[in-house]
C-alpha cells in the first residue's frame, strides 16, 4: 500500500478529535507530516524517549473537524 493510501483510509475511519500516533524514522515522519498537514491534520513531531539524538521519532496527529466553508490555514 502507497502512504496516501493508507492515510486516507485513516481519515475516513478517524472520527474528528480522533488522535493517532506514528512511530518511525524522521525521514519518513517528515513526508507523512506533509500529506497529514494537506489533509487539515493538527500534526507535530516530537523526539524518542531516549533523546532528539536518536533518529526515530514520534509524529502525533489529532484529524481536525472542518466543513466546505471554512479557510485552509
Amino acid at each position: 500500500c502507497e502512504m496516501d493510501t493508507i492515510l486516507l483510509e485513516m481519515d475516513r475511519i478517524l472520527r474528528p478529535e480522533g488522535t493517532v500516533i506514528i512511530r518511525d524514522d524522521v525521514d519518513l515522519l517528515v513526508k507523512i507530516k506533509s500529506v497529514a498537514d494537506g489533509m487539515r491534520w493538527n500534526s507535530q513531531i516530537v523526539d524518542h524517549e531516549d533523546g532528539p539524538l536518536v533518529r526515530e521519532k514520534l509524529l502525533l496527529v489529532v484529524k481536525t473537524y472542518w466543513t466546505l466553508g471554512d479557510e485552509k490555514q
